[in-house]
């Protein structure tokens, strides 16, 4: 087994203590006595409680692009294809919805936690943009990138109370943001004196 397996397994283990027992009860040292296994070893490939997020995120990002059918790049619009990568996003998630919201319930009382967690998202929802070839070097670049996180963001809270079969609540509040999102960015380029 090789260390992001590993780091894997410790993030899931995680995300099962956070799911009983709650984000502010949950110490990586609490994870390696449920896990039996050595601190240090641990904090070499968590490093701390708040990179356990960090880590996290890059684990759903690395199964999205595993997952990812990169010709839709090509074959489909930068809509489409944002919006197949956010639900490919949620998808993976969906395991660990019970633990992420009670997370979200602890870090919205610690603002310095809840911009790490946004910075861990915008580095996602942006290499996202790049992927799907949305930035055009244009002034409107820094508008597209603070839309989806927004989009993401609203998104997230529709997911966490999402009870409907295959997401389709989710997938239709995605759907419909997404095109005012589009059809918005294209008139205010028309209009744009720049």
């Amino acid at each position: 087994m090789n260390s992001q397996d590993k780091k894997n397994q410790l993030i899931d283990s995680s995300f099962k203590i956070i799911e009983d027992e709650g984000w502010d009860n949950f110490t990586l040292k609490k994870l390696s006595e449920k896990k039996n296994l050595d601190i240090n070893i641990i904090n070499q490939l968590l490093r701390s409680k708040k990179n356990l997020l960090k880590e996290f995120s890059k684990m759903i990002d690395f199964k999205v692009e595993k997952e990812f059918d990169f010709q839709d790049l090509h074959d489909s619009s930068t809509k489409d294809n944002l919006f197949e990568l956010i639900m490919l996003r949620l998808e993976y998630m969906q395991p660990y919805k019970a633990a992420l919201t009670r997370i979200i319930f602890s870090i919205t009382k610690q603002p310095g936690m809840l911009r790490s967690v946004s910075n861990n998202v915008l580095d996602s929802l942006d290499f996202y943009l790049e992927l799907t070839k949305a930035y055009d070097k244009s002034f409107f670049d820094l508008f597209k990138k603070k839309s989806i996180l927004l989009i993401y963001s609203y998104i997230f809270k529709i997911w966490l109370d999402d009870k409907t079969e295959e997401l389709s609540k989710t997938m239709s509040e995605l759907d419909k943001l997404l095109t005012f999102s589009e059809r918005l960015a294209k008139n205010l380029k028309n209009y744009a004196l720049f």
